[in-house]
Order: C-alpha cells, then sequence, then structure tokens
C-alpha cells in the first residue's frame, strides 16, 4: 500500500539521498563527474535539511512511502504556490526511486501537486523545469499533458549549464 504524507524534518536525509541517487542516473555526462561523485551527496543533503527546518512560506514536500519497500520513502514531490507570475506554481521535484518508476508514483505525486495548488493557489497554473535531455521525463510530462513553452540554460552545481525547457500545464485541474 502506497501512502502519502507532507514531509518533516526528519525526512531531509532519506530525500536528499532519494535525490541523489536520481540525479547520478539522470544527469550523468550533464553534470561534472566530480560534482556527482564527490559533492552531490552533501549538497543535496545540505538542501533538504535547509528547506524543511526552514520552509518557504509556499512551499510544500510530500513524500510516497510503501509498506513493501525496504527504503521506505519511493518517491517525493516538492512544490513552490505561485512562484511565477505567468507560470504560477513550480513543481521543482518530482522523483520516483529507480525501482519504482512505471508504477503510478510519478502520477500519484503529480497528481496530488495539483490538489494542493488546486485547494492553495486557486487558478494558478503549474510548470516545471526539466534537462532537455532528460528524454524519460520530457515523455511523461507530455502524457501526462504539460505543453513545453521556454527555454533555458540551468547554472548547475559543479560549474556546468545546461539546456532546460520548461513544461506548464495551462489546465493543471485536468490532472485531478
Amino acid at each position: 500500500m502506497i501512502r502519502l504524507r507532507q514531509a518533516h524534518r526528519d525526512d531531509a536525509a532519506s530525500i536528499a539521498e532519494l535525490h541523489a541517487r536520481s540525479w547520478r542516473l539522470a544527469y550523468q555526462g550533464l553534470l561534472s563527474d566530480a560534482y556527482l561523485t564527490r559533492e552531490l551527496d552533501t549538497d543535496r543533503l545540505n538542501d533538504w535539511t535547509h528547506r524543511l527546518n526552514t520552509p518557504e512560506k509556499n512551499q510544500y514536500v510530500i513524500v510516497a512511502e510503501s509498506d513493501e519497500a525496504p527504503e521506505g520513502l519511493i518517491g517525493f514531490a516538492c512544490a513552490y504556490g505561485a512562484f511565477d507570475e505567468q507560470a504560477g506554481t513550480l513543481l521543482e521535484n518530482l522523483h520516483a526511486h529507480p525501482e519504482y518508476k512505471k508504477t503510478g508514483i510519478g502520477k500519484l505525486l503529480l497528481r496530488h501537486i495539483a490538489q494542493w495548488n488546486a485547494h492553495h493557489y486557486p487558478g494558478k497554473l503549474l510548470h516545471l523545469w526539466v534537462l532537455t535531455k532528460n528524454t524519460p521525463a520530457i515523455g511523461f510530462y507530455r502524457h501526462m499533458g504539460a505543453v513545453q513553452d521556454a527555454e533555458a540554460l540551468w547554472d548547475a552545481p559543479g560549474g556546468t549549464q545546461v539546456p532546460e525547457l520548461r513544461f506548464t500545464w495551462y489546465e493543471p485541474g485536468k490532472l485531478l
């Protein structure tokens, strides 16, 4: 059985570990090897410790857990309500444990964030940024109804610049 709950301070290490694992798989060759091998774990732990200890007023972090998963945490999402005047709420993170990809965790987390957005930020769009070479994620977001509407360069940790695309749900209520 999968359970969703709002993250708390004690989740920082588990979220950071899953976040780092996800980045190692998806960003190999995009972020510097030095960053991915020597700095990523500490960077993610520091980031999530800060986020969960001193959350922004518009921040919402949700975790997915399963009794069947020895790791416990099988996914998480982090959003910032009304982050951008035009593009609305930012879905900054959406990650599923590699062993649980294609099991519906991503859809479940995305729909939960859309519900949170509709309740707390009615009428706001929902958007995210994804690296142009992260084709599995791009396919998922398109399948879920997002539209690519902007491009940028991300000043990534480790000193690289990586092309990214913005995907927006212009009717996020359709995710519900």
